[in-house]
């Protein structure tokens, strides 16, 4: 298997498990506060990074490149709590155009200003895969509802797709010090910004509305805390799949950029969306429109020209 053909393939698995990961964290998003999902998913991460690191004796490596994989952390860390937030207020695909553009967009230009520009073909394919990011991520319908929604997401998804393509530049940047360790460095930044983050904003997430009002004092107090508490082991739960899905994915990407290029690491990374919609439509039964299913094929022939 030539390196172009590896980059390709754990590219592809990246996307498909950062999709994976963005349904769980965004379903999660629902039953927790985004600030301790985070700190949930990334600190048992961190956890099995560290553990995995001393068990295959990996040295750390020099100050430079753990900076490189904490500033990548928080930039991260911001778009993830932004993205996760933005995918709990609706429609997982309303938000997903614009960040996964982000994404793509600033690796590509990163890239062109340090190893040069790639060749005619991958630039085409570069070209429709930005087109097939924005059809997968089209909600299923255009009502006047529908558009102010996606305006109100704007400036999240501009956030998120901003943060995720500093994090992916960062991860590159951390070249040299293993796999695992820049991983590692990556969760402490995300994770102390999370548990900040709650510490600051830590609010029930229960409103009255949400209390059952028929019952008795005593009886709805043990209501609320058993329904707080099955609320709780649910997100808490998705939090770690989410937690286990995004290490994966984040695992693949620094291996393919090490292979490869990271603009075309970048770029087949960003079809996450697809994943992501595919597993709302058939988990979520949410539909899936006729310009959602053109990208998909677009996404087919973008990454053909690509690899």
């Amino acid at each position: 298997m030539t390196a172009a053909t590896t980059t390709t393939v754990m590219g592809l698995g990246a996307a498909f498990i950062w999709g994976a990961a963005d349904f769980s964290g965004g379903i999660g998003a629902r039953y927790v506060r985004v600030y301790w999902l985070l700190a949930i998913s990334h600190g048992s991460s961190l956890i099995a990074l560290v553990l995995l690191a001393n068990q295959l004796h990996q040295p750390l490596p020099d100050a430079r490149i753990l900076a490189y994989g904490l500033v990548s952390g928080l930039a991260g860390g911001t778009a993830l709590l932004v993205f996760y937030y933005a995918l709990s207020l609706g429609n997982m695909g309303t938000t997903a155009a614009v960040t996964g553009l982000l994404t793509a967009a600033l690796p590509v230009l990163f890239s062109l200003t340090t190893i040069g520009a790639p060749s005619h073909r991958q630039l085409a394919g570069f070209v429709l895969a930005a087109g097939a990011i924005w059809l997968i991520s089209s909600p299923p319908n255009s009502s006047a509802k529908a558009v102010e929604g996606q305006r109100k997401k704007l400036v999240l998804a501009t956030i998120s797709g901003a943060g995720f393509g500093i994090f992916l530049i960062g991860l590159r940047q951390a070249n040299g010090g293993g796999l695992l360790w820049p991983l590692a460095a990556s969760r402490v930044g995300s994770l102390t910004l999370a548990i900040a983050g709650g510490l600051i904003f830590c609010r029930s997430r229960f409103t009255a509305e949400q209390e059952p009002h028929i019952l008795l004092p005593s009886q709805r107090a043990t209501s609320i805390r058993k329904f707080i508490s099955q609320r709780w082991a649910i997100g808490m739960a998705l939090a770690l799949i989410a937690g286990a899905f995004d290490t994966s994915g984040n695992f693949l990407f620094v291996a393919a950029t090490r292979i490869g290029r990271l603009d075309v690491a970048a770029v087949l990374c960003s079809l996450y969306p697809a994943s992501t919609i595919l597993l709302a439509a058939w988990l979520l039964k949410e539909r899936t429109s006729r310009r959602q299913a053109l990208g998909m094929t677009a996404a087919l022939v973008a990454v053909a020209l690509i690899s």
